[in-house]
């Protein structure tokens, strides 16, 4: 009888122990959100820093050389705009403009929920994380 629990215990270990592993190493694969409720000082830091260079991008295109009356504003590549800070550590700025518009995104890179900035023309910051688990079912066409 004793040989039989003995027997039963240990294979019942065996067999939930690979279990206890891969839901330990799952636990370690999931990093949690750098930003949030739970945002840490210094990534509350980081994130403020690329919301005010998003602020200063949108001021600097805003602000540029006088234009003739009547003439639609000719926006310029981020090159050539003038007191604009580094990119915060850890964040990657994409920058576009065909002159006519402009659009930039700023991505933070260490962020397992993938936290971005964007904005244009219009000067609204949006602040947000993509969704996740979407599906996309394609629009049929005829």
């Amino acid at each position: 009888m004793v040989k039989q629990v003995t027997l039963l215990v240990l294979s019942s270990a065996l067999m939930v122990s690979p279990l206890l592993v891969r839901a330990e190493q799952g636990a370690q694969l999931e990093r949690p959100c750098l930003h949030g409720r739970s945002e840490q000082p210094n990534q509350q830091a980081r994130r403020e820093r690329a919301v005010s260079l998003a602020q200063q991008i949108n001021r600097a295109e805003n602000t540029g050389p006088a234009r003739p009356a009547g003439e639609a504003r000719r926006y310029r590549p981020l090159e050539q705009l003038q007191n604009i800070p580094p990119t915060p550590a850890g964040f990657r700025l994409q920058f576009n403009t065909d002159g006519a518009t402009y659009t930039f995104s700023l991505k933070d890179t260490l962020d397992s929920c993938q936290y971005a900035i964007f904005s244009d023309q219009d000067q609204a910051i949006y602040e947000a994380t993509p969704r996740m688990g979407v599906r996309i079912v394609p629009v049929e066409t005829r």
